[in-house]
């Protein structure tokens, strides 16, 4: 199964057709996208589904809407028998996870973290808010920040476009590849 998954999108737009063409061309193909948050405008996920069904979260300026597609803040997505534990921000709601230039958990089995956020020990933990694109693991557990298409953070040059990632899940083994999108926003 090959997910994509995306964050940070922050589309101005209702309809989304301020977001660029690149990110579609890189979910061609995928069984599902996730949107960790910060969509702004629920037409971003009406724009992704026509590549894949969608599953998201809401980030903080995210609007509501009535169904199963957009969660509140956290959700669990079930994948070839792996977990997936989706949020927008790491370090909410639940138990405080800290991320400056690293990662600093807290003082407690990371197990009861997993449970304060997703009600379970989860395997794959995507999120964003950082708009910088991460792959860690800890623990055991792989941890996937895509950064944003649209407002990539510091490591990318000015005017460029950010970064999507695209999970492969094979027989319970999950890899992960970050896609540099080509051009400039």
């Amino acid at each position: 199964m090959r997910i994509g998954i995306i964050s940070d999108t922050h589309s101005l737009l209702d309809d989304a057709s301020d977001m660029p063409a690149q990110i579609l061309d890189a979910f061609r193909g995928v069984d599902l996208i996730i949107h960790c948050g910060d969509l702004d405008t629920l037409g971003v996920l009406d724009w992704l589904e026509t590549v894949a069904p969608v599953l998201a979260v809401r980030g903080y300026p995210d609007p509501n809407e009535d169904g199963d597609r957009l969660a509140e803040s956290t959700r669990v997505v079930q994948a070839e028998g792996l977990s997936i534990g989706v949020i927008h921000d790491i370090a909410w709601p639940g138990i405080r996870v800290r991320l400056e230039s690293f990662f600093e958990f807290p003082d407690r089995p990371f197990d009861a973290v997993m449970r304060s956020k997703w009600g379970q020990p989860v395997d794959v933990i995507a999120f964003g808010d950082t708009h910088e694109e991460i792959v860690a693991y800890y623990e055991g557990v792989l941890l996937v920040n895509p950064g944003s298409p649209t407002k990539p953070g510091l490591r990318h040059g000015a005017g460029e476009l950010g970064t999507v990632a695209v999970l492969e899940v094979r027989r319970g083994v999950a890899t992960v590849e970050l896609i540099k999108l080509p051009g400039l926003l």
